[in-house]
């Protein structure tokens, strides 16, 4: 079986100089390991080759959402209002920065929020984790009606975007360009946080959908740092942060529907199917 044979920790390393990282890197990381097949040492090992591959100037964030603090007003990919669950508070589990990130955001995430020096952001819905130089200052800030605030201080520094394992469907970055030229695509949510007098819901922001992503790989082959290769089982992909958010900006702004799912009732993509939703 191809799966069978483990990934070592020296491919994991060649891996990353072939994705153009080196010392000193900002690094955004989208990774799933179960789609790498089996690796040596495991998330740990991927987080170790890594963070030594940028080393001590370097900086590494990844997203660490969690949904299940996080009570949606739609449903079904956004094709269903749902409800606040108002006083329905045994059903959800208030975030604290313990609480393991979304099972789609994946085992390297979640293994980062308890590595050396990381440090995890306190949104009960859109956290992120962050180690390395000045990492601190990406996530120290919450707002809880802007879940893209430490990609924004992030986009500041440069940095490139890895992925391995995951479609542009994870891609968080892209939402900046989203909530730019087309910001009606976000939605109004609520997620469980806690307070003095324990769990307690919270109106927040959400990023919305994100099922058209898919559409900008294509324009990432001009990218002149451009990188794809195969680690384990699966592709990886490394480019620039910035010339990512600025192709789907230039797209959104020829097309403010260019990076819509396609779906006529999604409701994120759609509001005006169902305009009652937005007045909440």
């Amino acid at each position: 079986m191809l799966g069978s044979r483990k990934i070592s920790p020296d491919e994991l390393s060649e891996g990353f100089a072939r994705l153009g990282l080196v010392g000193g890197e900002c690094i955004m990381l989208h990774a799933l390991l179960e789609s790498m097949g089996m690796v040596d040492g495991g998330a740990a090992m991927v987080l170790h080759r890594l963070t030594r591959t940028i080393g001590s100037e370097g900086t590494l964030l990844m997203p660490t959402f969690t949904s299940v603090a996080r009570h949606a007003i739609f449903h079904s990919n956004f094709t269903r209002k749902g409800c606040w669950c108002e006083g329905m508070e045994s059903r959800y589990i208030p975030f604290i920065p313990e609480l393991q990130p979304d099972k789609e955001i994946g085992a390297i995430a979640h293994r980062l929020c308890s590595w050396p020096s990381s440090r995890r952001s306190n949104h009960p819905a859109y956290s992120y984790v962050a180690v390395g130089n000045r990492g601190d200052e990406l996530v120290r800030e919450v707002k809880l009606d802007d879940p893209l605030l430490p990609v924004r201080k992030f986009l500041k520094r440069n940095p490139r975007l890895v992925t391995i394992g995951v479609g542009f469907l994870a891609v968080t970055a892209i939402h900046l360009a989203v909530e730019t030229v087309k910001p009606a695509k976000f939605v109004k949510e609520r997620a469980l946080s806690m307070s003095s007098k324990g769990p307690v819901w919270v109106e927040i922001r959400s990023t919305g959908c994100s099922n058209g992503f898919g559409k900008l790989f294509s324009m990432l082959g001009s990218a002149a740092d451009f990188r794809q290769i195969s680690i384990g089982m699966v592709r990886a992909e490394s480019y620039s942060m910035k010339y990512l958010v600025d192709s789907a900006q230039s797209l959104l702004k020829e097309d403010s529907n260019g990076l819509d799912c396609g779906n006529a009732s999604c409701l994120s993509c759609h509001p005006s199917a169902n305009s009652t939703s937005r007045n909440l």
